[in-house]
């Protein structure tokens, strides 16, 4: 117990002491950081994957269409054509690779398809702490955090919490935590920090304060090695990044 009991108050300790430092960055560090978190402005694309539905049409070929959901081998079944590997791929990837095998197995000279992602089940974003419906939520392609977190959060909670909620994101087998400006969104129309989310990412809304916000993640989020070691700014371990 006073094991853990130290470990922990270590933890805190460490993350007070980055947040202290952060608060006393100047501007042009708090630039670099944010240019080095330019990764969350990018629009991901949608991977398909075992669990989604996804409609496939050859366009002229009435006969040639199926809306399915894709197997648990990451597969369909097309007419006349077999088996087809869907998991893995963007839509755009899947309908060029499938336009080239449609020329051999359906004799099509110049086949134009129709491929779209109509039912998300394979991916996922968990959002936690103060808000109103916490778990994991469907990822569905280019969401952002304020997209996300509209289908959880309490308004009224909002108002009592903390500016600054977290997003957890793994990188390489590292763990690193963005600061999201929560209130900046509505009250500042500031949405510098409206960050693109990706399939695996946390979302964490404390209840007050960042030592509470440590001590959870230490709870249920991060392991206590990458607390010990060093939140802040090491390269394989728990990064904090502060707009």
């Amino acid at each position: 117990m006073k094991t853990r009991l130290a470990i922990t108050t270590l933890a805190l300790g460490l993350a007070a002491s980055m947040l202290t430092v952060g608060g006393c960055s100047s501007e042009a560090y708090k630039n670099s950081l944010m240019i080095r978190a330019k990764a969350l402005r990018a629009a991901p694309e949608y991977v398909i994957g075992p669990g989604d539905s996804i409609i496939i049409r050859v366009l002229g070929h009435e006969e040639l269409q199926i809306e399915t959901r894709i197997r648990p081998d990451g597969k369909v079944s097309f007419p006349q054509h077999g088996d087809i590997q869907a998991a893995g791929k963007t839509v755009e990837q899947l309908r060029q690779d499938l336009q080239e095998e449609f020329k051999t197995s359906l004799g099509l000279r110049n086949p134009k398809l129709y491929v779209s992602a109509e039912g998300f089940n394979s991916q996922f974003v968990t959002i936690l702490g103060e808000v109103l419906r916490p778990g994991r939520y469907p990822y569905t392609g280019q969401t952002r955090v304020v997209d996300i977190l509209g289908e959880a959060i309490d308004w009224q909670q909002v108002r009592s919490a903390p500016n600054k909620a977290l997003l957890f994101r793994e990188i390489e087998g590292a763990t690193k935590v963005y600061q999201v400006h929560l209130k900046d969104f509505w009250y500042k129309a500031d949405f510098t920090t409206n960050f693109y989310v990706r399939p695996g990412d946390v979302l964490y809304v404390p209840k007050n304060g960042w030592a509470e916000a440590a001590d959870e993640v230490e709870k249920v989020l991060l392991p206590v090695r990458a607390l010990v070691n060093g939140i802040g700014l090491g390269n394989t371990t728990a990064r904090i990044f502060v707009p």
